[in-house]
């Protein structure tokens, strides 16, 4: 394809050139070397639509010669919508003879790149005032509509970048003032475990005696009396135990042991009724790096949640199920997922799970998780939840051993 011509090549005007009449040939020949000359690209048309004249801009500007553009139309270079859009603004101009002004419209070039323009389109009124051509006027807008788009671009980063600090802060923010409501709850609630303790011994103590002289085989509203009491205090020192685990979270004293054996050691410390079926997938072998009282005690309470939880719905013609399952990812970490198929977690429920003092349940404080996730941070780790279909499922995830292998 040939080249444009450069701006020192000067194309006479044709004879119908719309030009002023009455100018001489001095005066011409400087007006066409002016408007050769201009560094905004200009064009002029007439009414078929037809290039009568251009200048060197605009030879560059499509990237078609002046040879083989004048006495062309727009359909003979570019896209079909692009040449509609100019032939529409045109005929604008034509028919009202008034300027049209174009903020923005795309035109593809010679290569194929693809430029936007601000064009004004002008009309040309012969003596009678009607209109015989139109001039137009473009300014090449491309590298200031990319530099807008990028500023765009930066500012939206930008907003996403203070949003996600923003938000960051306001999660330490929250973590700081819950850390600090727990430890001035961890404190009331050691004053008040020590205080209720004392009582709760006296009422057991009191209980045994009347076991030892009275014969309650006889009388089995005082049997059931007294199993009701040592129910209940077994019950309140449950929880009294809970405050103390939650108002204790010593530092973390890290040991090598294996998941087989420390889910050994959960189970064996919790009550598992005989209707309920526990199903194992984990990596036995898989040894972790933490302190392994303290994490019993955190699993502890995962599965003594499960197993309260199945209490609550429990169909004696269905066997419900406690399942526990692990995974290992890339960042020497071990997921434990405890899974049961109790009643689940309302989902008003969700967002408050690891609150203290927050719970369904008839007895409790709702320390449970509070103090099981404490003890699970204290490792290095966390504990979440995860929706389930039926029951529910926490995944408390901890540091594997260096070098650690899994066996199943």
């Amino acid at each position: 394809m040939a080249k444009p011509k450069s701006r020192r090549d000067v194309v006479p005007l044709p004879a119908h050139s719309p030009l002023p009449a009455g100018l001489g040939a001095s005066e011409l020949t400087f007006l066409k070397v002016v408007v050769e000359n201009v560094a905004q690209p200009i064009f002029v048309k007439d009414r078929a639509h037809h290039w009568v004249w251009c200048n060197s801009a605009f030879d560059a500007l499509i990237g078609f010669p002046r040879n083989e553009t004048i006495g062309k139309t727009d359909h003979d270079f570019f896209p079909k919508d692009q040449a509609d859009f100019f032939h529409a603004k045109d005929r604008e101009v034509f028919d009202t003879g008034a300027v049209v002004v174009i903020e923005e419209e795309p035109m593809s070039d010679a290569s194929g790149n693809t430029h936007i323009l601000a064009t004004t389109k002008a009309p040309v009124f012969d003596a009678t005032g009607a209109v015989t051509h139109i001039i137009g006027i473009i300014h090449d807008i491309t590298r200031r509509k990319h530099v807008e788009e990028a500023l765009r671009l930066a500012n939206q980063e930008l907003e996403q970048r203070v949003f996600e600090r923003t938000r960051d802060l306001r999660e330490v923010q929250n973590a700081l003032l819950r850390r600090e409501r727990l430890v001035v709850l961890g404190q009331l609630a050691g004053g008040l475990a020590h205080q209720i303790r004392h009582p709760l011994s006296v009422i057991s103590n009191a209980a045994a005696i009347i076991r030892q002289r009275v014969d309650v085989s006889k009388d089995t509203d005082l049997q059931r009396a007294l199993f009701s009491m040592a129910e209940e205090v077994r019950e309140a020192d449950r929880i009294i135990s809970d405050l103390i685990d939650f108002a204790r979270v010593r530092e973390a004293t890290f040991m090598e042991i294996s998941v087989g054996e420390l889910l050994d050691s959960v189970v064996a410390n919790v009550h598992i009724p005989e209707q309920l079926k526990l199903e194992w997938n984990i990596a036995r072998g898989c040894t972790l790096r933490v302190d392994p009282r303290q994490t019993r005690d955190a699993l502890g309470n995962l599965l003594r949640n499960a197993v309260e939880s199945i209490e609550s719905v429990r169909d004696q013609r269905t066997r419900h199920v406690i399942r526990f399952e692990t995974a290992e990812d890339h960042e020497h970490f071990v997921s434990i997922r405890v899974i049961d198929s109790g009643a689940g977690v309302a989902p008003g429920m969700v967002s408050h799970l690891f609150e203290p003092l927050v719970t369904d349940k008839t007895l409790g404080l709702g320390l449970g998780l509070c103090t099981a996730r404490a003890l699970i941070e204290n490792q290095g780790g966390t504990l979440m939840y995860e929706a389930v279909a039926d029951g529910a499922c926490f995944v408390a995830r901890l540091p594997c051993a260096e070098g650690a292998v899994s066996e199943r």
